[in-house]
This record gives C-alpha cells, sequence and structure tokens, in this order.
C-alpha cells in the first residue's frame, strides 16, 4: 500500500469514504449517495473544501484508491460532530470494504497523525459510533473518550 497527499480531484473519492465512514455498518440499509448527501450537516465535513487546514491522504494498492483520511479545523459556531476546539482539527476516514481489517486503516490513521503533528497540530479529534469496529483502532492508537454528541461518541488525541 502506497500513500500520497489528497487533492481536488480526489474529492469524490474522499465523498465515497465519507459516504462509508457513516455506513460502516452493513445491516443498515443505505440511502443512495446523492440523497444522503442533502443533509447540510452530513456533506458539511468536505463542503468548501481547500480551507486553511484542509488535509487529505489516499491509499492506494497498484494505484487504485483503497481508502482515505482526512482533517478539518473548525470554529465554535460552525463544526461538525467531532469538534473539540477551533485549534484541533476534526477527523475523518474510512477503508473500501473489501479492504478492512488488514491493518490498512492503521497505516493511514498513523500517516494522518504524523501529517498533523507536522503541521503544528497538538491534537487531532474525531467522531464515531460506538458500535464501529473502528472506535478499537482509534482506542489502540491512544485516541480517549472526551464526550458524547447524538448517537456518537467524541475522542481526542494529544501528543
Amino acid at each position: 500500500m502506497q500513500i500520497r497527499t489528497g487533492n481536488h480531484q480526489d474529492l469524490p473519492f474522499i465523498k465515497r469514504m465519507l459516504y462509508e465512514a457513516f455506513f460502516w455498518n452493513p445491516e443498515i440499509p443505505r440511502p443512495a449517495m446523492d440523497d444522503f448527501f442533502r443533509n447540510h450537516e452530513i456533506k458539511k465535513p468536505l463542503e468548501n473544501w481547500g480551507r486553511t487546514g484542509d488535509r487529505a491522504i489516499i491509499a492506494e494498492i497498484d494505484k487504485k484508491p483503497i481508502g482515505a483520511a482526512w482533517f478539518r479545523l473548525w470554529t465554535e459556531s460552525d463544526h461538525s460532530f467531532g469538534f473539540i476546539h477551533p485549534d484541533i482539527p476534526e477527523l475523518g476516514m474510512a477503508i473500501v470494504g473489501e479492504y478492512r481489517s488488514r491493518g490498512y486503516g492503521r497505516r493511514l490513521l498513523k500517516k494522518l497523525i504524523d501529517l498533523a503533528d507536522e503541521d503544528g497540530y497538538v491534537a487531532l479529534s474525531l467522531s464515531v459510533d460506538p458500535a464501529n469496529f473502528a472506535r478499537k483502532l482509534y482506542e489502540s492508537e491512544g485516541f480517549v473518550k472526551v464526550g458524547e454528541s447524538g448517537t456518537s461518541w467524541t475522542y481526542n488525541l494529544e501528543w
């Protein structure tokens, strides 16, 4: 697996990965992607991508994208589900279904943490459903539950 920096041409794939992140549970019926992204709160994590602090990386195998991870800064008045503080980027990530549970997500997450550190951030936050198997990945990498938002838990990792 190779990891490269994401760019504007990757936004359709990153959007697909955001959809995957929301519908991680195969037992939950999935709406059509276009219908799903009509909800402002759902499309917000990628809306107007390219702001200061927006960063993405793409995992590929043989130049085929298999996963994406990204982070973004928010404000007190405009934020997503895993918001903690305006100086702490919130991350999102997902791996294409058939590539899950092979260690690719861990490698992608570690690379994103390194990237945030290189950019001068001292922490990352995220939001995850407590039943999502990815929660154990986040905890194993040092993320700590700091709150709840709706049906999701908010996590923070400081270094």
